[in-house]
């Protein structure tokens, strides 16, 4: 009997074999987009890789001066060639890979837009697409993915890397008393306020106060770019790269206001220049642009003597101005001459005055040897916020007797029985200003106001952020790299311009408190 052969016998197999081919069909491709994925990744994470380092490589360089804008975009470049992507090739970048700016979020500017403009653009841009930010990303080609007609594909890398620049300008001066932060007098109704060893509302040369050696010595001059514990540049302690710095009252040091610093000895004569453009001066060959660094909305001098604008609020009699700019100083070192708190209380248990007859102070400070006094702030209490009135500060006077009485600033030479006239001394702020206290400073009017002719002025460009030292110590290193420790960030208010070209040099600043910490200043990755 004959098999009987099933039907569909000659087609089993058949939806296996077309099973298999239509899985053929779909995994290629599925394969091939998994493979160049995965290139594409790679490609991606090299040029990333190389954006990083290249922005890191020129942020160090940036320094508020064109010559830094250039050498950052040499710096970024040359690392750039040093990392290689897909499979080894090297990428060329040009100028327009690199923007600048103030901040990590911008706006971003061209290095030719830069250049003239570098004051604050201490915040660097790299990517690496052809033409800039604006251009094409790399071209990638694929594998797999060129059966399904996709021949290349693309992609980029881009970074930021910068340093916030702080309001620190790069002087330092020596502090009165560097182990204590606060301190304060009390005079029995009211207490004021000790910063280390500074009083607020009193004037102080800073070239004749502390030095190692006991003379008058000149400030020292911080590197506004390196700080410990990374490497000192000398040249960046130079006047040509810290006058830039100085014309805007920035550097990218002490993030947290103490810490270690690189300094260098001595206070080149020409750096003047830079401080005075607060005054609405650029002459002398100043290194200022008025667009970065413009004058202070008030640019009148607080000058001592009759007739100038002190007499308007200090000795209502006019009998006892003062006879210098700042406190008289003298000993080894230089300090002023008024008892410290814990001076006062080891001399007098119950007199902690600063008019009282210590180890140090033999002879206390007369009225007019204090200066022009209370020009930018009043004294304060203790708790810091609360100012001292000019009665209160008149009340300690009592019978101009040293030892008897509590003598705020010293005795008074004359007949009227006043250090600040109550009368004239503003009880308000003027319209424009800021201010947390009313003084001659922030008045919009009247003789102690004076606005700048021709430009738009700038509320408390006068201001000067300067580290406060600790000089018990010597340097330790070179002149123009040794390392100092900070204790800590003075607000201090220019009275006049500065003069270090004359004998004596003078920088005269009323001391107005301490500055809070400030953004951190190192170089890191923000994008």
């Amino acid at each position: 009997m004959a098999q009987r052969i099933p039907k569909h016998y000659q087609q089993r197999g058949a939806v296996a074999v077309m099973s298999g081919l239509l899985l053929m069909l779909v995994l290629i491709p599925v394969s091939g987009l998994v493979l160049d994925l995965g290139h594409l990744y790679i490609v991606k994470t090299e040029l990333q890789n190389m954006s990083d380092s290249a922005a890191l490589a020129a942020a160090k360089d940036l320094d508020n001066s064109d010559a830094g804008l250039n050498k950052a975009v040499a710096s970024g470049k040359a690392l750039a060639l040093k990392n290689r992507y897909d499979f080894g090739s090297t990428l060329t970048l040009q100028d327009a890979n690199f923007r600048f700016a103030a901040s990590p979020d911008g706006p971003w500017y061209t290095l030719a837009q830069s250049l003239g403009n570098a004051n604050g653009r201490t915040f660097v841009e790299v990517n690496t697409k052809d033409g800039g930010s604006s251009g094409t990303a790399q071209s990638i080609n694929t594998w797999l993915m060129r059966i399904a007609g996709n021949n290349s594909t693309s992609t980029f890398g881009a970074a930021v890397a910068g340093r916030f620049v702080n309001t620190v300008t790069p002087i330092g001066v020596c502090a009165i008393d560097p182990t204590r932060r606060n301190a304060s007098y009390d005079y029995g109704t009211f207490t004021e306020l000790v910063e280390f060893g500074f009083r607020r509302g009193v004037s102080y040369n800073i070239f004749e106060l502390g030095s190692l050696g006991g003379a008058s010595s000149d400030p020292y001059q911080i590197n506004p770019v390196n700080s410990p514990p990374n490497t000192c540049s000398s040249a960046n302690s130079s006047a040509n790269v810290t006058a830039p710095f100085m014309c805007v009252g920035n550097s990218a040091v002490l993030p947290t206001g103490i810490g270690q610093v690189y300094t260098n000895t001595g206070m080149t004569s020409s750096l003047d220049k830079a401080l005075n453009s607060r005054f609405n001066d650029y002459s002398g060959g100043s290194q200022c642009d008025p667009a970065s660094a413009p004058p202070d909305k008030n640019v009148k001098e607080y000058l001592p003597g009759s007739g100038n604008a002190p007499a308007d609020w200090q000795d209502s009699g006019t009998t006892t101005q003062p006879t210098q700019q700042s406190i008289s100083t003298s000993g080894t070192p230089k300090l002023p001459q008024y008892s410290l708190p814990h001076e006062a209380t080891a001399s007098a248990p119950t007199k902690v005055w600063p008019s009282t007859v210590s180890t140090r102070v033999t002879t206390p400070t007369t009225y007019p040897e204090y200066g022009a006094m209370w020009s930018y702030t009043p004294a304060v209490q203790s708790d810091g916020t609360t100012a001292i009135t000019p009665a209160q500060a008149n009340g300690t006077i009592g019978t101009n007797t040293i030892g008897t009485d509590k003598l705020m600033y010293g005795r008074k030479t004359g007949t009227t029985a006043d250090y600040i006239n109550a009368a004239t001394y503003p009880t308000s702020i003027g319209a424009g200003f800021t201010s947390d206290h009313a003084a001659p400073y922030n008045q919009a009017s009247g003789a102690t106001f004076l606005a700048p002719a021709g430009r738009p002025g700038v509320e408390d460009r006068r201001i000067l952020n300067i580290v406060l030292i600790d000089c018990r110590s010597a340097p330790v290193g070179s002149a123009s790299c040794g390392v100092m420790t900070a204790v800590g960030i003075g607000k201090f208010f220019m009275q006049k311009k500065a003069d270090f070209s004359g004998s004596p040099k003078k920088l005269d600043v009323e001391f107005t408190g301490l500055v809070q910490p400030v953004p951190s200043s190192e170089v890191k990755l923000y994008k």
